[in-house]
C-alpha cells in the first residue's frame, strides 16, 4: 500500500464527523465502476465538487485483490470487443478451451455421452470459453500510476445511513440528493453516481420510499444473488488446461457447482491460481453457512486435486450478499432515465446497455459525462 490510513484521514478535503457539506458530484460505492468513474471525472472537478465516498477503504491493492479472486464472467466475444472499444488501453485474452464437468471420477465435456448434474440459477453464465482483461489496462498508464494518489485526494470512507431525493432548496448549490452517514454527517449533491448494492439503497431510502418511484422500482426489480469468491495460489499445477471446471458440490443433493477458473502455471514462481466460485442458491448466507461451504469446497476438492491443501500457499476471499444483480427490463430503465436525470447508476444494474451483464455491463456503465 503506498500511503496509510494516517495520511489519508490528514486530506484537507474528507469530511468531518456531524459536518453538512454539499458536493456537486458524489459517487456512492466500492466496485471497479465506481473508481473508474471518479478517474472519468476528476480532470473536470475539483476535490471539493467530487468525491468517491465508500464504505471500505480502498487502494490499487485492495481493487487488485477484488478483480482477480473471481472466475470470469466474460463469456462473449461481442460484449468482449464492445468494452475494448470503449477502453483505449484495455487487453483481452481469451481462453478457448471448453468448460468440463466433474462426474465419476473424471472430467467430461458438456455435450458428450456423460450427463452434468442440473445447472443452477446464474451457472450457464460460465459454460462458454472464457475471455480476461487486465486489470491495470482498463486505465491509461499514467491513471494507474497515480491510482493511490487519486484515491487519497478524492475518497472519504463512510457508512451511509439514510439517503433521500429531495427537491432542490437551494439554487446556487443544487441538493438534489441528501445522504447521511453513520457519523452524522450529512452530504447534500446535485449529481449522485452509485453502484451500491440495490438490496443497500432500498434500505438506506426506507424500502424506496424517500426515493422517486422510477428509482424504487428499478432497485425492487434487481435479481440478486449471494456468493464467494477464493482465489487459491497453490505450489503445484493441479490441473493441466487453462478451463473453467464444473465440480458439484455433493453428487447426492442438488446443491449446485463449485466454479473454477484454471489459470496458467507460473513455473518461475511455482504458484498455480484457482479462482473458485460458491453460488449460494437456496439458502440465507450467514456467516455460519458461508463457513460451512468454504469447508466443504476444501473437502471436495481434495478429492478431485489429491492433496489440494497442502498445495496451498495463499488465498483471498469475497463475500457478497449481492455478488450478482440483474435486470433487464427496458420500460423501467425509460423511465428511471427520463424521471430522474440527476442519477446515473453504475455497476451491475446500470439503466444501459440491458443486453450485457456482470462485469460487462459495469464497465460499459461508466461514461465521462
Amino acid at each position: 500500500m503506498s500511503f496509510g490510513i494516517k495520511s489519508f484521514k490528514k486530506n484537507k478535503q474528507d469530511l468531518a464527523a456531524g459536518e453538512k457539506r454539499h458536493i456537486t458530484h458524489v459517487i456512492l460505492g466500492q466496485d471497479i465502476s465506481a473508481v473508474l468513474k471518479l478517474v472519468s471525472l476528476k480532470s473536470q472537478h475539483a476535490p471539493e465538487n467530487l468525491r468517491l465516498i465508500t464504505p471500505r477503504f480502498l487502494t490499487r491493492e485492495v481493487l487488485i485483490d477484488q478483480f482477480r479472486c473471481s472466475p470470469s464472467t466474460l463469456r462473449s466475444n461481442e460484449h468482449t470487443l464492445q468494452v475494448l472499444e470503449k477502453y483505449p488501453f484495455a487487453k483481452s485474452l481469451r481462453y478457448e478451451t471448453e468448460s468440463l464437468f466433474y462426474k465419476d471420477g473424471s472430467w467430461h465435456k458438456f455435450n458428450s455421452r456423460a450427463k452434468p448434474m442440473e445447472l443452477k440459477s446464474f451457472e450457464e453464465t460460465f459454460r462458454p470459453a472464457r475471455q480476461e482483461l487486465t486489470l491495470e489496462s482498463l486505465f491509461s498508464p499514467e491513471d494507474w500510476e497515480q491510482l493511490d494518489e487519486t484515491l487519497k485526494t478524492y475518497q472519504s470512507v463512510r457508512v451511509l445511513e439514510k439517503l433521500e431525493k429531495q427537491v432542490p432548496t437551494d439554487l446556487a448549490q443544487v441538493d438534489e440528493w441528501w445522504m447521511l452517514f453513520h457519523d452524522l454527517g450529512e452530504v447534500t449533491a446535485t449529481h449522485l453516481y452509485t453502484s451500491l448494492s440495490a438490496r443497500e439503497l432500498l434500505k438506506r431510502s426506507g424500502q424506496g420510499q424517500s426515493l422517486p418511484t422510477e428509482m424504487s422500482a428499478w432497485l425492487s426489480s434487481v435479481e440478486k444473488k449471494a456468493a464467494i469468491a477464493i482465489r487459491f495460489d497453490c505450489s503445484k499445477q493441479l490441473h493441466e488446461e487453462t478451463q473453467t471446471l464444473f465440480i458439484p458440490q455433493s453428487m447426492t443433493h442438488e446443491w449446485g457447482h463449485f466454479i473454477v477458473d484454471v489459470h496458467p502455471y507460473d513455473a518461475q514462481t511455482k504458484s498455480h491460481p484457482l479462482m473458485a466460485l460458491i453460488l449460494l442458491h437456496d439458502e440465507e448466507p450467514t456467516s455460519e453457512i458461508m463457513a460451512d461451504k468454504i469447508k466443504l469446497l476444501k473437502r471436495v476438492f481434495e478429492r478431485v486435486f489429491p492433496r489440494f491443501q497442502e498445495t496451498i500457499q495463499s488465498e483471498y476471499i469475497f463475500v457478497s450478499e449481492d455478488f450478482f444483480e440483474v435486470i433487464n427490463n427496458e420500460k423501467l430503465a425509460e423511465e428511471l432515465n427520463v424521471g430522474v436525470p440527476s442519477l446515473t447508476l453504475l455497476g451491475q444494474y446500470s439503466t444501459e446497455n440491458l443486453t450485457h451483464n456482470f462485469l460487462s455491463r459495469a464497465l460499459l456503465s461508466v461514461s465521462a459525462s
